[in-house]
Order: C-alpha cells, then sequence, then structure tokens
C-alpha cells in the first residue's frame, strides 16, 4: 500500500512539475519572441514544443499530462466562456499528441528501450512527425470548433515550422547542456 502512496505522489509532482515547466516556457517563449508571431497560437519559433518533445520521451504519460495542465492554466480565461470546449480540447492536443506521435513510432517497444536505441536520425525524425501532427492535430481542432479566423490550408505551416524550429533547438540545446555536465563515476 506504502508503494502505490509513494507512487502516486511521484506521479502527481511529475505531472505537476511539467505543467510549470510548460506553462513557464511558454511565457518565456511569447517574451523571447514577441516579434515571430505569426498570429495567436502560432510562433515562428516555439520552444515549449521542444520541452512537449523532452517531458514525453523522458516521462511519458506523467509529462503528457503536464503539458495538458498547463495548457489548460495557460487558456484559464477560456475556460468558463463559450469557448470552453476549445480550451479542453486544445489542452489534450497539446498534451496527448507528442504522446501518440511516441506510441505509433514506438510500435509497442517500452520507452525505455526507445531512449536507448534513440539515433539522431531517430530522433529528428520524431520531432518532424510530432510538429506536423501538433499542427495538423490543433488546427483541426481549432476548425471543427470554430475557432475564428483559421484557414487550415495556411496557418498550418507556420505552427509547423515554429514546432519543429522550437523542438530542434530545445533538444540541442538540452543535449549541449548534457554534454557540459561532467558526471563522476565512482
Amino acid at each position: 500500500m506504502k508503494i502505490a502512496i509513494q507512487e502516486a505522489i511521484e506521479t502527481s509532482a511529475l505531472t505537476l512539475g511539467s505543467a510549470v515547466l510548460f506553462a513557464s516556457f511558454f511565457q518565456f517563449n511569447g517574451w523571447l519572441f514577441a516579434d515571430l508571431v505569426y498570429r495567436e497560437g502560432v510562433n515562428w519559433v516555439f520552444l515549449p514544443a521542444g520541452f512537449r518533445v523532452i517531458l514525453v520521451l523522458i516521462l511519458g504519460l506523467p509529462g503528457a499530462m503536464g503539458i495538458m495542465l498547463g495548457t489548460w492554466f495557460l487558456d484559464r480565461d477560456s475556460l468558463g466562456t463559450s469557448s470552453m470546449w476549445l480550451a479542453l480540447v486544445n489542452g489534450v492536443v497539446s498534451g496527448f499528441t507528442p504522446l501518440w506521435v511516441l506510441k505509433v513510432l514506438n510500435r509497442g517497444k517500452r520507452t525505455q528501450h526507445l531512449l536507448q536505441d534513440m539515433t539522431a536520425q531517430r530522433l529528428l525524425n520524431f520531432t518532424l512527425i510530432f510538429a506536423a501532427a501538433s499542427a495538423v492535430a490543433h488546427h483541426l481542432v481549432w476548425l471543427l470548433l470554430e475557432r475564428a479566423d483559421v484557414n487550415i490550408w495556411v496557418d498550418v505551416w507556420p505552427m509547423f515550422i515554429g514546432d519543429a524550429i522550437g523542438a530542434l533547438l530545445m533538444l540541442y540545446g538540452f543535449k549541449l547542456l548534457l554534454s557540459r555536465i561532467k558526471i563522476k563515476r565512482h
């Protein structure tokens, strides 16, 4: 029984930590790249896409749930309005699209095995497929739930580019950071 409670606490902490990281980087991205906004919700450089990839690759479901909660926090002003469903589904798409892409590409392997077998080419493929799936899923939701001024044929491309560039910048930045950290071996 103690193990189940400990796992629940750890999962909750990972989920909430993911939510805080995602929401914080979303705000940071808005400040840093304010001049590169295509339109509301679509940026030419979107660093939080990199956090989506990293959190889901490392944490799996708790990472996806954290991204969903972080998105809901960011969209909290919409949750009590007529666009409540748009905000709710937007959070689900934001959090679970990278997890879905991971599961499809993983084809039943455990995530630990996927990370061990991850090559630069596989990571690039995952990032580009994720960016495309995220852009298409977001725009389909926005179109189906009647978000104003959505032109899926035009607007999906800047989101794809922004997600791909943001994810690649974050991944290579993360890789550079990890290469600079010296780990003592006993």
